[in-house]
């Protein structure tokens, strides 16, 4: 077959955050589930305020607007931001979507909280991601708080090697592999099988430069969040109810911090 290279943006946001999720078994369930955590720690209601931060197809981000939240969720992919206001206009729900980059939010105490969900932080190096941080503390208003899920760094999924059916063809999905003195979860590059071109298309690498995760401590993502502001940080072992205490055993570790 012969062997091509696509970029994020144009083929592999699509395949991995359409395709491949709608092949997750109770994936609907889970959105639900996390929006129902996000609303009751975030204190939201109708009328809130929320950024949705990396917002992807915009799965959350509509249901927040079901339940009468006023939203705003950007990703730096314009394919997903495509699908996300389709989604939008069939479920018959007002949501901004917009294409931006989470290092240059340059918001002014406009939101009432913001959230950045599935792991969506850690994507740069150590500045950058500080700096994400501080445009998110700028984002909220006095009292309002920013809601990090992310992936435990003591206690990691099992990473395999798997091939999934999707629509078009099949998906190859090599394991992360975590540089543990870096502190980096490492990304390895995904194939998929285009069985109606004949084609296997391969990452380029440009779809490939932002697959690397930092993986911050509790301790450390509280300094974080300190430095740029923060006044208060609660931690949480998972992003659904009811709230559990974050160990080390946790599944995620959610950091509510309040500016």
């Amino acid at each position: 077959m012969e062997q091509i290279e696509r970029g994020w943006d144009d083929f592999w946001a699509e395949v991995l955050r359409v395709r491949y999720r709608n092949t997750l078994q109770g994936i609907e369930q889970y959105d639900k589930m996390v929006a129902d955590f996000c609303i009751e720690v975030l204190h939201l209601h109708s009328g809130s305020k929320l950024l949705d931060i990396a917002s992807g197809a915009g799965d959350q981000s509509i249901e927040f607007a079901k339940r009468g939240i006023t939203v705003t969720g950007f990703d730096l992919a314009r394919s997903l931001v495509t699908v996300a206001q389709e989604r939008a206009r069939q479920e018959a729900v007002a949501v901004n979507f917009y294409q931006g980059d989470m290092r240059d939010m340059s918001y002014n105490q406009r939101f009432d909280a913001a959230v950045m969900l599935s792991h969506s932080f850690g994507f740069f190096n150590h500045e950058e991601n500080k700096r994400v941080l501080r445009e998110s503390h700028e984002a909220l208003v006095d009292g309002g708080s920013l809601l990090l899920d992310l992936m435990n760094p003591y206690n990691l999924p099992v990473f395999q090697r798997t091939w999934t059916k999707i629509e078009g063809g099949y998906l190859l999905s090599e394991p992360h592999v975590f540089d543990a003195p870096a502190g980096v979860l490492r990304g390895r590059s995904p194939t998929f099988i285009d069985v109606e071109r004949g084609v296997v298309v391969l990452a380029s690498q440009d779809a490939l430069a932002n697959s690397d995760i930092r993986m911050y401590t509790a301790p450390e993502i509280r300094s974080l969040l300190e430095q740029v502001g923060f006044t208060k940080v609660e931690l949480y072992g998972q992003n659904k109810l009811p709230r559990m205490p974050y160990t080390v055993k946790s599944d995620r570790l959610v950091a509510i911090a309040t500016r």
